[in-house]
């Protein structure tokens, strides 16, 4: 799945300052797309894992016409405005991977009022926010592809520190999966992918695999679909050349 061309498509990708978003902006770029890749800041990141303008560099070495755009997303305001950005380097919109995430890995007693706010912002929010936001583009195109990073910790895979972050992913899940009935015939791909407990800033401790060597294929795959071929569907990384990803 290494051989994916995406020569003339455009992307906007959020979370990207390192980790999952950042593979996939990289990714898409050295495989043809134009990117405009985002995060809350270019230089500092609550992370530890890296920042937006070494995602910029890496997008500059691997192909042309990618961007870095520092943003706001949690807000009707700054979703727009990353929207509008991208519209206007691009001319339109191809892929929009809503990924970025945020996780404080505690226990519902212990949460405080202002972690659950943020999740709720970042991971659910911020997606209905900037998908509200591309539908009118995509349409009017009448081609598309929407694909939300989403966690096993809302369907499948309970964890004692996950609770309210399961929740998010649980209701991401859900807006998707009603969301293809809205745009299927604008041939419009709607699709959430999981991709497992990586070795990400968000899973420092626990993480089992290398984000670059297991995720890049299968979410590349992803948003390669067309909504004649692949929508509506949850899938779990894992199970990428078995169960999906074989067609």
């Amino acid at each position: 799945m290494t051989d994916l061309d995406f020569s003339g498509k455009t992307a906007v990708v959020t979370g990207a300052s390192r980790g999952i978003g950042r593979l996939i902006s990289v990714g898409l770029t050295r495989r043809g797309a134009r990117v405009l890749a985002t995060a809350r800041n270019m230089d500092s990141s609550p992370g530890t894992g890296g920042t937006l303008r070494e995602t910029a560099a890496m997008m500059d070495a691997a192909g042309d016409g990618s961007v870095a755009v520092p943003g706001t997303i949690t807000d009707t305001a700054g979703a727009n405005s990353i929207i509008e950005r991208a519209m206007a380097e691009f001319g339109r919109i191809d892929i929009m991977v809503n990924n970025a995430g945020v996780h404080p890995h505690v226990s519902v007693s212990e949460m405080t009022d202002e972690q659950w706010d943020d999740m709720i912002a970042v991971n659910l929010t911020a997606p209905f926010l900037l998908t509200r936001a591309v539908l009118p583009i995509m349409k009017e195109q009448r081609t598309g592809n929407i694909m939300g990073v989403s966690s096993g910790a809302g369907s499948t895979n309970p964890r004692a520190d996950s609770t309210g972050y399961g929740a998010t992913k649980a209701a991401l899940d859900r807006m998707y999966f009603n969301l293809v009935e809205e745009v299927k015939e604008f041939e419009i791909a709607v699709n959430t992918w999981m991709p497992g407990v990586l070795l990400t800033d968000m899973n420092a401790a626990s993480g089992v695999g290398e984000p670059v060597e297991v995720a890049e294929p299968s979410a590349l795959w992803v948003i390669a679909q067309d909504a004649a071929r692949f929508t509506g569907q949850n899938v779990r990384r894992e199970d990428f050349g078995t169960k999906w990803g074989t067609r």
